[in-house]
């Protein structure tokens, strides 16, 4: 049996943490901000304590930072390895003031430390890697990594995507990509396997793939790591006045037609059987 915990946000605040169970092993993919780190700990701990891999999409601090916490706090979840691609460190240097960000190589010299200490093996993927877990009942494949010739909107546009399949099932996870990192996707990914089951919105629903994008995927069921505030774009004016494109992103999932169900996190957590149609 393989159920997916998407897990809620314990801070109202845009989070993406989810957790792939199948048989007795554990797949993390991304896991918040640090200040999620104490649920996510107690959800892992519930669920036996050992992650078998963890998947990072980047390092912005609202999907890395939990895991640094996990990895520097709390001794009583082990990781056996930790999946990622991340640009180079000259690139993260020039990309911060292009995008405005908190230090991101800061985030990256703890989680070198913090791996190092704990004696964690760290597996640098490349496009086309394909993984297996729970005997053969897991596939991820990587679609797509880093490509730091994208100068726009760089450390969203630098998430690896990964593609999971269980149970005859598929699930995206598009990270934080955005619209430059979604046509790339489109040209180097067949069609077959950008087709998936179960999306997880890129970057939060807001700002982020084209529809064009979302229409190449045509999920059944899509996933919001996001909180009710961005989900309506609620500004001070009420419904639909804030800075960002949630309202309308809702809008072409909307004029597709293949959607059966939007699971949102501000919904709370929720468990998926994958093994149920």
């Amino acid at each position: 049996m393989s159920r997916l915990h998407f897990l809620k946000s314990v801070t109202d605040t845009i989070n993406t943490s989810f957790i792939l169970e199948s048989g007795e092993e554990l797949l993390v993919v991304d896991g918040g901000f640090g200040s999620e780190a104490p649920y996510l700990q107690e959800y892992i701990a519930a669920l036996g304590g050992h992650v078998n891999g963890w998947f990072i999409t980047h390092f912005h601090n609202d999907h890395f930072e939990a895991l640094l916490k996990v990895l520097s706090v709390y001794s009583d979840i082990t990781v056996d390895k930790i999946y990622c691609a991340f640009p180079s460190d000259d690139f993260i240097v020039r990309a911060e003031p292009m995008q405005g960000d908190i230090k991101s190589e800061k985030y990256l010299a703890l989680f070198r430390k913090y791996t190092s200490e704990r004696g964690v093996d760290v597996c640098t993927v490349k496009e086309g890697d394909v993984y297996s877990f729970d005997g053969d009942n897991v596939t991820v494949r990587v679609l797509c990594t880093p490509d730091e010739s994208i100068l726009h909107n760089p450390i969203n546009n630098s998430s690896t995507v990964y593609r999971f399949e269980t149970n005859g099932k598929s699930i995206l996870f598009l990270g934080d990509l955005g619209e430059e990192g979604g046509e790339r996707l489109m040209r180097i990914t067949s069609p077959e396997l950008m087709c998936a089951d179960y999306l997880q919105m890129a970057h939060h629903g807001q700002n982020g793939v084209k529809k064009e994008c979302y229409e190449a995927i045509r999920p059944t069921y899509c996933l919001w790591p996001t909180p009710s505030w961005l989900w309506d774009n609620y500004g001070k004016g009420g419904y639909d006045t804030g800075i960002y494109n949630t309202v309308v992103t809702r809008g072409w999932i909307s004029s597709m037609h293949c959607v059966k169900r939007h699971y949102l996190m501000t919904d709370g957590t929720q468990v998926i059987d994958l093994s149920e149609d």
